[in-house]
């Protein structure tokens, strides 16, 4: 905040050249300090002194795109907001992503006033960035069950939207580049990002650079190939593609039998606007869990790869975890930024690994300049899956997500998110394994929570790799962080709280307990003058996982704003989806069965209290082990639960019925209907499950809302290694 100067019989146009003298000192200040440290380019410092002086002198400042500039850093040179004020922080205004939508993780860009972001549901909104009222909104039919693997299934996430010469880009969930007038939202054009047969998907912002548009995949965990591509920004033709994985039969990618890949690009590259280089973080290979097809270290997965962005030809990479039987991707999106380094002005790509460790690299060569120790509880012996299972720490969330870090070139610091947790991993045979089939879930094996997730802000110096300073949090934090010429250090986590930190010191400033998960990183901007803080709020797919309250709420923040308040919650954690699959071009098999067997996918009606025997305690009529379920090993499940009844029921499926009733893991989670314990009645809308029957064996079917199990509703669920077709067989 700029303060007052005293008008002690000094004349107008004195005290009017007086004040612009003062904002013109300030900015002059921060340009020197950024130049003297050495930690940006020259380009860059240009940029932060048309920031600064724009926000100084009553005018907008811009979050052009994803990572707030060119180089994915996501520090703003915005000081309005500072150490000394930022208590005073409250609501400018909020909006609500949609009903019954959750799990958002968009990051809003602002350019010229106008806010464009994007809800889970793949919409594209532009309103006043200063009041939030809208301009237009976009709608695109989208697939949401393409790709199960791809975190699909009724549950999607989106990230946000590249804008850039009077078009908006986006990517959708089923794979599709749009091209949309950022001033109507009209859309002009689109072009599919990969083979439209394929079960790709996509969830996070493309970026431009000379004429192209950048974007990578998402469905590794599903046996597809990762890559990243280049498109053509008028016409969306694909310009290259660079697969990170091998093609089946070449180099590591050699199974025995089934279909492999891996190498997701998840998040947004960076191209070096001066270099033309390309650097993009790559995901785990597959199967997951299950390493015998694939001993080694595995080409161009887990790494950081440095790409020609003109051709796509690769010129370093580096792997930064081998062997991964534990899901740790280095998804994470890369920045740049500049340091001083023997006397020389060295241009550095940093990069985090799920393992919870941070890398920083010479730009230019892939040379390793520092690297953090594990930053996140890690388990030691570090065991490898097994069939009977194994507790590991991290588990297959990672020590670090795709959680996108931030870089203060005054504090010459990296500011981190961490996540702590452990999880039970067991593998399935390498005969299951390799009966995979594309599209499917291609874990390999299973994974379970175990114990309380906590997490952690922390701040990393780039030139050792050493801890500056760590705030503990009593929940994973996975959104990103926002940094500023304030001072400042902002972050959200699934403990509710948003916070803003010192910088230099990891000191609380301002604490806004919102009460619900955030799986999205901060960002900033000024409009006449006044700088706002957005954050979409709601939670993550992790946070889901944990049961943390969810919501949808885009929250903005500014100095005097309202008080600040909890958002609302959306069903309390469940994620509701979207739209229930369709059973257009499936095979009805029995009342409750839809195959397709092509696929070997299918789609389950499961019905409480269908019929009234044993009172309405029963699963399509069927009730105390009088009916098995029967699905053939390795198809794909999406169960359809609906209750007939006004008393609430649900569906699980457990080891026992006796005892300790414990959910039965596969792949990625477990078959239990949302809000399980509480269940749904008749006036409740269906719910979606699904999973991957991912290995041979006999379970049980249950409801869990307490005292039904003991009245009987209960039956058997087989996955059968001989079974050709889904059935159910009566006793």
């Amino acid at each position: 905040m700029l303060p007052a100067l005293a008008n002690k019989g000094v004349g107008k146009k004195r005290d009017k050249r007086m004040r612009h003298m003062f904002r013109w000192s300030i900015s002059l200040a921060i340009v020197l300090s950024i130049l003297l440290a050495g930690s940006i380019s020259a380009k860059t410092v240009t940029q932060v002194a048309a920031h600064t002086n724009a926000a100084a002198s009553g005018a907008n400042a811009d979050w052009a795109v994803f990572g707030g500039n060119t180089d994915n850093n996501r520090y703003s040179p915005l000081n309005v907001i500072n150490t000394s004020n930022a208590s005073q922080l409250g609501l400018a205004w909020t909006a609500q992503e949609g009903p019954n939508l959750n799990t958002f993780e968009s990051v809003p860009v602002v350019i010229n006033g106008v806010m464009y972001y994007t809800t889970s549901t793949n919409q594209v909104r532009a309103v006043d960035a200063a009041t939030g009222k809208l301009h237009w909104q976009f709608t695109p039919k989208v697939d949401f069950y393409r790709s199960v693997a791809g975190g699909g299934g009724g549950a999607p996430v989106h990230r946000g939207v590249a804008v850039h010469s009077g078009m908006v880009y986006m990517t959708t969930f089923d794979a599709r580049l749009i091209a949309l007038q950022a001033a109507t939202g009209e859309k002009v054009w689109e072009t599919p990002l990969a083979d439209p047969s394929m079960p790709y998907s996509n969830s996070s912002p493309v970026v431009y650079w000379n004429g192209m548009i950048f974007a990578g995949s998402e469905a590794g965990d599903s046996g597809l190939r990762g890559y990243v591509a280049a498109y053509d920004a008028k016409t969306g033709k694909t310009v290259w593609r660079f697969y990170t994985v091998p093609a089946p039969g070449q180099g590591w990618n050699q199974p025995a039998a089934g279909r492999h890949g891996g190498g997701d690009v998840w998040m947004p590259v960076v191209v070096d606007t001066t270099s033309g280089i390309l650097y993009a973080g790559t995901g785990n290979p597959s199967p997951d869990f299950q390493t015998a097809s694939r001993k080694g270290c595995n080409q161009w997965v887990n790494s950081t790869i440095a790409l020609d962005a003109r051709t796509g030809k690769l010129i370093w990479g580096h792997s930064e975890f081998c062997d991964d039987a534990w899901d740790y991707d280095s998804h994470q999106s890369p920045m740049l930024f500049n340091m001083i380094i023997n006397g020389k002005n060295v241009r550095v790509v940093e990069h985090g690994n799920k393992s919870s460790k941070v890398f920083f690299y010479e730009a230019k060569t892939g040379k390793i300049i520092a690297q953090t120790p594990y930053l996140a509880n890690w388990s030691m012996p570090h065991l490898a899956p097994t069939a009977n299972g194994v507790k590991v720490c991290p588990g297959s969330a990672g020590g670090i997500e795709f959680s996108p870090p931030s870089y203060s070139p005054q504090a010459e610091l990296i500011f981190q998110q961490v996540l702590n947790t452990c999880q039970i991993f067991a593998t399935i045979s390498s005969a299951d394994a390799n009966t995979h089939k594309l599209g499917q879930v291609d874990t390999g094996g299973n994974v379970t929570a175990l114990g309380k997730s906590t997490g952690a802000i922390v701040a990393i110096s780039p030139r050792t790799g050493k801890v500056a300073w760590r705030l503990k949090t009593t929940s994973p934090c996975i959104g990103g962080s926002l940094t500023t010429a304030g001072g400042l250090v902002f972050a959200g986590c699934d403990d509710g709280h948003f916070r803003a930190l010192n910088a230099k010191t990891g000191q609380v400033v301002w604490d806004a307990n919102l009460g619900l998960g955030m799986g999205a990183a901060p960002m900033t901007y000024a409009i006449n003058g006044t700088q706002y803080v957005a954050l979409s709020v709601g939670g993550s797919l992790i946070a889901a996982g944990d049961n943390i309250p969810l919501g949808g709420t885009l929250a903005v923040f500014k100095l005097g704003g309202a008080p600040v308040h909890k958002l609302p919650s959306v069903n309390n954690g469940v994620i509701v989806p979207v739209r229930l699959p369709s059973l257009k071009g499936l095979t009805q098999v029995n009342p409750f069965m839809y195959v397709d067997a092509k696929r070997q996918h299918v789609v389950v009606k499961l019905v409480a209290a269908q019929t009234p025997n044993n009172n309405g305690f029963n699963f399509n009529g069927y009730s105390k082990g009088k009916a098995t379920f029967v699905i053939p090993a390795h198809w794909s499940i999406d169960f359809l639960f609906s209750n007939k009844s006004a008393l609430p029921h649900s569906a699980e499926v457990v080891n026992g019925i006796k005892g300790s009733v414990v959910l039965t893991p596969f792949g990625f989670g477990v078959m239990a209907t949302p809000n399980a314990i509480g269940g749904i009645t008749s006036s409740q809308p269906t719910q979606l499950v699904n999973m991957v029957a991912d290995r041979p064996g006999k379970w049980y079917l249950i409801c869990p809302v307490p005292g039904h199990l003991q009245s009987g509703m209960w039956d058997y669920f087989q996955i059968s290694a001989t079974a050709k077709m889904p059935t159910i067989i009566a006793k």
